[in-house]
C-alpha cells in the first residue's frame, strides 16, 4: 500500500453533521495520495453512523475530558503522512486544498508550516469574510507572541519529521482549552520552524454556537494562561517578564477595545483610552495598528480577487 502523503487528523465530539461535510470535503479533493483519521471522544449522536458511509477513515475513539489537545495528539501517533493536515469536525475544505498545497510543498522544501486562508462563515446570519494569515516576520516567535495569534488550526499543515525531531505536540494542560493551537503554533516558532503563509482560501471555518471558542470568557482566560506560560517560563527574549507580560496586556486591551469600536460601540470614552494606550505605549500601539492596517489591506484585496 503506498504511503500517505498528507495524515488528515480530525478530533470530534457530537458534531455528526458537521463532521459529514467535513468528510466528505476530504474524500472531493483533487489531489488523493492522503489518509483520514477520526478521533473521536466517545459521541453520543450519530457520529458512528457517519463514519461508517467512509470505508477509508481510520476511526478511532479516546476518552479526552475536554481536552481536545490528547485527540489531535492521538492522530499526530496513529499518522503514517509526511505531513500533518489538520481540520476541525466543524469546519470543511475547498476541493483543491490538498493539491495547491502539494504543489507548494514541492517548491519550497524548507517549509515546515503552511497555513492558507480561509472562509469564515457565520451560522447566525449565513454571511462570510475571507480572512487570511500571517505574515511571517524574522522575530516570529516574538511577534506571534506579543501580538497574538496569526494562524488556523484548519488552515495549516504541518511537517512531520520537523515536530517529531523538536519533540513537539499540543500542550495537554486543561488550562489552554481552546487555545491549544495557539500555544503549538508558538512552540514550533520558537524551535525556528519555517512558517509559509499562502493567500488562497482554501478552506472554510464555521463560527456558531456550539464552537470551543464561541464562550467568549472561557476562550479569554485560556488565552490569557498561554500567554503567562511563554513570557514567564518558555520565551528567553526579554528578561523582563513584568515588563513584558504588561505590554501583551496592553495590546490585548487595546485590541478589545478597537474591536468594540468597530462593532458600534463607539464612544469618548473609549477614543480617550486608545489614545491614553497610544501615549503611553507608543511603540507597540503603533506596531499593533501597522500590523492591523496591513492585515486589513491584503484581505480587502484578496475579498475582491476571491469573491
Amino acid at each position: 500500500m503506498k504511503k500517505p502523503f498528507f495524515s488528515v487528523i480530525i478530533p470530534t465530539f457530537n458534531d455528526a453533521d458537521f463532521l459529514k461535510k467535513a468528510l466528505q470535503s476530504c474524500y472531493n479533493q483533487t489531489y488523493k495520495n492522503f489518509e483520514v483519521i477520526v478521533i473521536d471522544n466517545h459521541s453520543t449522536d450519530h457520529t458512528s453512523k457517519i463514519i461508517s458511509l467512509y470505508k477509508k477513515v481510520r476511526y478511532t475513539k479516546i476518552k479526552n475530558y475536554g481536552v481536545i489537545a490528547k485527540s489531535r495528539n492521538l492522530g499526530i501517533q496513529l499518522s503514517k503522512g509526511r505531513w500533518l493536515a489538520f481540520l476541525d469536525a466543524d469546519d470543511y475544505w475547498d476541493k483543491a486544498k490538498l493539491f495547491n498545497v502539494h504543489s507548494l510543498i514541492k517548491k519550497k522544501t524548507k517549509v515546515d508550516l503552511i497555513c492558507h486562508s480561509e472562509w469564515i462563515k457565520n451560522l447566525k446570519n449565513n454571511k462570510k469574510k475571507l480572512w487570511c494569515y500571517g505574515p511571517s516576520t524574522n522575530n516570529f516567535y516574538k511577534d506571534l507572541l506579543l501580538l497574538g495569534n496569526r494562524l488556523s488550526t484548519s488552515a495549516s499543515i504541518v511537517k512531520k519529521e520537523f515536530i517529531k525531531k523538536k519533540n513537539i505536540f499540543f500542550d495537554e494542560n486543561k488550562n489552554f482549552v481552546t487555545v491549544e493551537d495557539y500555544c503549538f503554533f508558538l512552540t514550533i516558532a520558537k524551535n525556528n520552524g519555517s512558517f509559509f503563509f499562502l493567500d488562497k482560501p482554501l478552506g472554510y471555518h464555521l463560527y456558531h454556537d456550539k464552537s470551543a471558542s464561541s464562550n467568549r470568557l472561557k476562550h479569554f482566560k485560556s488565552f490569557k494562561s498561554v500567554i503567562k506560560h511563554h513570557v514567564y517560563k518558555i520565551q528567553s527574549f526579554s528578561n523582563k517578564k513584568n515588563i513584558l507580560y504588561n505590554n501583551i496586556s496592553a495590546i490585548i486591551s487595546i485590541k478589545k477595545k478597537t474591536l468594540e469600536i468597530k462593532n458600534g460601540k463607539l464612544n469618548l470614552k473609549k477614543i480617550n483610552l486608545l489614545v491614553k494606550s497610544l501615549k503611553k505605549k507608543p511603540f507597540i500601539t503603533l506596531k499593533y495598528y501597522k500590523y492591523i492596517f496591513f492585515k486589513f489591506l491584503k484581505q480587502s484585496f484578496l475579498t475582491y480577487v476571491y469573491k
